[in-house]
C-alpha cells in the first residue's frame, strides 16, 4: 500500500505509539480524581500541554484539549465571545469550520459573509479589511485542507486587531507544515488537530488568547479550567504530545517533501491533470482536476491498486459529489471540482513511494472512466 493522504491524517510515527503505550500503563485513571492514581493520569495529560504549548509558541494555560480537530473548531466559533452581526468566512474552509459558522450565524447573528477565493489564491489583506467592516467574527484558515494555499494570517491578525473583530484560525494543516507561534500571530483562538501531525485521531487543541473570553459548549464538569467538560484520554493525549515533540523535524523534511511533491505533479500534468490552486502553498499537497474522471471514482480505482488518496476532505468521503472547496474556488468550471484529486504526502513519504504512485497513475488515468 502506499499512503498519500497526509492531509486527512498522517501515520504515527514510533514515538508516538511508544509514548501512548507508556501512557496507558499508568494513567488509566480519571485525571479529575484527587488520589494518587488520578494524580499519576493528570501529570500525563499536563506533560502533554506542556509539549503541544512548546510546539505552537503557546503557554500551557491557554491550551484547551478537545477530542479532536472539529471539536477545536466548534468550539472557537461557537465559544469566542463576539457581538451580534455578521460572521465573516472564507468560502474554502474545512466542512468543521464552514458548518459551525453557518449553524453560530443562523442561531445568534443570522448572516454569514462569505470571503471569495477566486483559483484558490488567499484575498489580499486590503480585500479581507473591506469584507471586515461591520462583522462580529472573522473565521479563517492557516493552510487549505485541500490545496495547501497559505493565508496571510498575520496579516489579518493585524486588521482584525485594529477592527476590534475577533479571529479564529482553523490551523489543523498549519502545524507541521508552516512555523507556528500563535503568541506573536495576534489570533483570538487557534485550532490544532493531533492526527495532521503523526498522533493520534481523538485530541486537539484550542489555544485562546488570555485577554479572550470562551464560552464552554460542553458542560457538565470542571475541567479544562472550565472551558470544556469531559474526561480527557491521556493516551490520546501523550500521543499528541509525542508528536508535536517532532514538529521541528516534521519542517526540516519539508524541503524533501516538497521536491517529490512537484515530481509526482508534474507528472500529474503531463497526463492531462490540471494543478487547481495558485500562489504560495505547503509543501505536502498536490490537488489537480483529471478532466474524464470522477474523482470519487478515480480514487476508487487507484485504491484497487494499492495507492491511498482522496477527492477532498476526508470528512466527506463516501459522498459522491464535487468537491465544495474547489467549486468555490472555481464557480465556472464545474469540471474541476467534479474531478478533484487530493494528494498528500508527509515526511515518510520515500522516493520509492512517488516512483511507485508515478507507475499507478500512468496506468490508471488512462483508461478514462465517465465523469
Amino acid at each position: 500500500m502506499i499512503y498519500l493522504d497526509h492531509h486527512a491524517a498522517s501515520p504515527p510515527a514510533p514515538e508516538v505509539l511508544r509514548a501512548m503505550e507508556a501512557a496507558r500503563a499508568k494513567a488509566w485513571a480519571n485525571p479529575a480524581s484527587a488520589h494518587a492514581a488520578g494524580r499519576a493520569a493528570r501529570a500525563v495529560l499536563e506533560a502533554a500541554r506542556a509539549q503541544v504549548a512548546a510546539a505552537i509558541g503557546a503557554q500551557p494555560a491557554d491550551l484547551v484539549f478537545t477530542a479532536g480537530g472539529t471539536e477545536a473548531c466548534n468550539l472557537a466559533v461557537a465559544g469566542v465571545a463576539a457581538g451580534e452581526g455578521p460572521i465573516l468566512c472564507a468560502e474554502v474552509e474545512h466542512p468543521a469550520t464552514r458548518a459551525a459558522v453557518t449553524r453560530e450565524a443562523a442561531s445568534r447573528r443570522g448572516e454569514t459573509r462569505w470571503l471569495a477565493v477566486p483559483a484558490g489564491r488567499p484575498p489580499s489583506v486590503e480585500a479581507f479589511e473591506r469584507a471586515l467592516d461591520g462583522a462580529s467574527l472573522a473565521v479563517v484558515q492557516w493552510v487549505s485542507h485541500e490545496t495547501g494555499a497559505v493565508f496571510p494570517i498575520a496579516a489579518y491578525a493585524e486588521v482584525a486587531r485594529r477592527a476590534s473583530v475577533p479571529l479564529v484560525v482553523d490551523a489543523t494543516q498549519a502545524l507541521g507544515k508552516v512555523e507556528v507561534d500563535v503568541g506573536a500571530l495576534g489570533a483570538t483562538a487557534v485550532a490544532f488537530a493531533s492526527s495532521k501531525i503523526g498522533g493520534p485521531p481523538a485530541a486537539g487543541a484550542l489555544w485562546i488568547s488570555r485577554d479572550s473570553a470562551l464560552i464552554p459548549q460542553l458542560v457538565g464538569g470542571a475541567q479544562e479550567r472550565g472551558r470544556r467538560a469531559g474526561s480527557p484520554d491521556p493516551a490520546a493525549l501523550a500521543g499528541f504530545g509525542a508528536a508535536a515533540e517532532r514538529v521541528p523535524a516534521r519542517l526540516a523534511a519539508m524541503p524533501d517533501v516538497a521536491a517529490r511533491r512537484d515530481r509526482l505533479e508534474a507528472a500529474l500534468v503531463d497526463l492531462g491533470a490540471s494543478v487547481n490552486g495558485e500562489g504560495l502553498r505547503v509543501a505536502t499537497v498536490t490537488n489537480v482536476a483529471v478532466p474524464g474522471w470522477n474523482g470519487s471514482r478515480l480514487v476508487a480505482a487507484l485504491d484497487l491498486e494499492g495507492l491511498c488518496v482522496s477527492h477532498g476532505a476526508a470528512c466527506s468521503s463516501g459522498v459522491d459529489a464535487p468537491s465544495p472547496v474547489i467549486a468555490a474556488m472555481y464557480p465556472d468550471a464545474p469540471w474541476r471540482a467534479a474531478s478533484a484529486l487530493r494528494v498528500s504526502l508527509g515526511e515518510a513519504t520515500t522516493d520509492d513511494d512517488v516512483d511507485r504512485a508515478i507507475a499507478i497513475f500512468r496506468d490508471v488515468i488512462p483508461r478514462k472512466r465517465p465523469a
